[in-house]
């Protein structure tokens, strides 16, 4: 029996096997942090704008999802305040500004060039930082404490960075699905045809 799966279930499967694995990754860093460098405070380390870049490119706008999740996510294993959380799941949804970059310059001509992905990567990963310092003046906090929420995240550019370089070198993985799919499916008719 051959079943299919509608585009839209496909997605959602998609989109809740990558929030789940962006979920379990910030728990193990956040574990390991505490477990071998709890007397190093000061910075962050999250996979979470590496997985909404994935996203990003993958779904567009859906990466609002893993976006806000990953915020609220953040600011519940750092025992964070209710404002915390506003700050960084609202502050995180801000980087979905970074779909106007795919737009302009081309998901395809960005996955296809590793400079551009890359670059891809860094605005996202600033625009969320800037968006919970936003969020955070916004609410009245000083421009110091605003300033904190980029400088103490500074070194997740880097991971997210790492992240996005291995995974554009995995076929369809950092794509836009329905470009992939397509591109699958009618590689598969033309291999059909030729068998005829």
């Amino acid at each position: 029996m051959n079943r299919q799966i509608s585009l839209a279930q496909y997605r959602t499967i998609d989109l809740s096997i990558l929030t789940g694995l962006m979920a379990v990754s910030q728990l193990v860093i956040h574990v390991a942090v505490k477990s071998f460098y709890a007397e190093q405070t000061g910075y962050i380390v999250s996979p979470v704008a590496a997985v909404v870049a994935l996203v990003m490119m993958r779904w567009s706008f859906w990466a609002a999802i893993p976006a806000v999740l990953g915020g609220l996510i953040l600011s519940l294993l750092s025992g964070g305040t209710a404002e915390q959380m506003l700050i960084y799941s609202a502050g995180n949804l801000i980087s979905i500004l970074a779909c106007f970059m795919l737009k302009l310059v081309g998901k395809e001509r960005i996955r296809q060039n590793v400079v551009l992905s890359l670059a891809f990567a860094v605005v996202l990963q600033l625009m969320m930082q800037l968006g919970r310092a936003a969020m955070a003046a916004l609410l009245g906090h000083p421009l110091p404490a605003c300033l904190d929420f980029i400088t103490t995240d500074a070194m997740s550019i880097l991971f997210t960075l790492v992240i996005i370089w291995i995974v554009r070198r995995v076929e369809g993985l950092f794509e836009d699905q329905k470009h992939y799919l397509l591109r699958i499916q009618q590689g598969q008719s033309e291999k059909g045809g030729e068998q005829l």
